[in-house]
């Protein structure tokens, strides 16, 4: 490891990197975070315009990190990620106005790429190395439990602490975050993992050839559509829910149990996603999501027009359930890939699934938006809901690749 740090086992790594995953999700500003900014100077527009800024900073970043950490180092690319991620928290915690805020998340979306795929890639590089690749699904499952789990807490205990000790939940933001860099400085390097570029290759072509493999491989291609896709339609449900309770007269201050219970739903789903995937078989678990998700969307249209009553309860249990299905959708299509990508351009790939995930989601909330505004919340979800059935073409796609296999 060097002369300044022990050097621990590939087991106790594992452990170090679901740790630094906790408190790296450990995100106790969120439950208040629109107002902590506010008295930061910050308006409601400018809150989003500022979450738009760290969204396009992480989606910039995204496939040249992956790379760096396929050609440089796994280890070095987290703790660079961890690094600029407690310098933005502390930044946060000094600075005032839309500058100091925007520079911060401007940081925590550079942040938020240097992780994305490295983490990943180095959960299964270090399996490997331990010859348990074949367990990925699990540990894979198990190390977002632990991020699941820490934003449950967070939501949890967030709003109590800010109405003690105000900015000062920043300051324990840090501390996690401090935690987190050192969990990951701990981290063993993966010496045999280093992507050799040829020497009349540029870097860039490099990284362009690695792309276009991913597009082009019929099997890695539906692997990163189909939970991209899927994912956008979860984000969407999601979004429709604050309206669909205000409209059928839920009473708001219902929301945080909800929310703690679509939290607790993740947590589940990612810790037993390796034994729900060995129960039922891929193909009828997928086939019964999309129709799952479908029936949702129906549902959301027929019950915002009817009475208050024990359906729009039920309903609004779906909807926050759905993000848990999503969770584990997109772990198991993360074990396939992995599956069949080399080590040294693992990073990359991971990165490109990554941003299709971003794109995905953005497009969904950039067309949802006029939707309501044209259409209200009925009628755009009638919409989105039909539009859900262009998941039919990946969804016999990835069935094909899964059948052949």
């Amino acid at each position: 490891m060097g002369k300044f740090w022990p050097t621990v086992s590939n087991k106790m790594a594992l452990r170090l990197l679901k740790w630094s995953e906790f408190f790296y999700y450990f995100l106790v500003i969120l439950p208040v975070i629109v107002v902590l900014y506010q008295n930061k100077g910050i308006t409601v527009g400018d809150f989003f315009l500022i979450q738009g800024i760290s969204a396009l900073a992480a989606f910039v970043l995204e496939i040249p990190s992956g790379y760096l950490s396929d050609c440089f180092s796994r280890r070095k690319v987290l703790i660079l990620g961890a690094a600029i991620y407690l310098f933005a928290n502390g930044w946060l915690y000094a600075g005032y106005g839309f500058w100091d805020i925007a520079f911060a998340e401007m940081l925590l979306g550079f942040a938020s790429a240097l992780f994305s795929g490295t983490k990943e890639s180095y959960t299964y590089d270090l399996l490997k190395r331990m010859g348990r690749e074949k367990e990925f699904l699990k540990e894979n499952g198990s190390l977002s439990s632990y991020c699941q789990a820490a934003s449950f807490i967070a939501s949890v205990i967030g709003g109590m602490l800010y109405a003690h000790i105000g900015n000062g939940i920043l300051v324990v933001e840090a501390i996690a975050a401090l935690i987190a860099l050192v969990c990951v400085l701990l981290l063993p390097e993966l010496g045999e993992v280093k992507r050799e570029r040829k020497k009349d290759t540029s870097a860039i072509a490099d990284i362009s050839n690695v792309v276009k493999m991913s597009v082009k491989n019929p099997a890695i291609k539906w692997f990163i559509l189909f939970p991209a896709i899927f994912g956008a339609f979860t984000k969407i449900l999601l979004w429709l829910f604050q309206p669909t309770m205000e409209q059928v007269g839920i009473a708001l201050s219902l929301f945080g149990v909800f929310v703690g219970f679509n939290q607790f739903m993740r947590l589940v789903f990612s810790k037993y996603a390796d034994a729900i995937f060995k129960r039922f078989a891929t193909s009828t678990l997928l086939k019964f999501i999309c129709a799952m998700i479908f029936l949702v969307f129906v549902a959301v249209a027929v019950c915002v027009n009817l009475p208050l009553g024990i359906w729009s309860y039920l309903l609004l249990v779906f909807i926050f359930l759905w993000p848990a299905i999503q969770k584990l959708c997109a772990l198991i299509f993360s074990a396939f890939i992995h599956e069949r990508i080399k080590s040294t351009e693992r990073g990359t790939v991971m990165s490109v699934s990554s941003m299709a995930v971003a794109f995905f989601g953005m497009l969904a909330m950039m067309i949802m938006k006029p939707l309501l505004d044209a259409f209200g919340l009925t009628g755009a979800t009638i919409i989105a809901g039909c539009a859900f059935l262009i998941m039919l073409w990946p969804l016999k796609k990835v069935l094909d690749i899964i059948k052949e296999k």
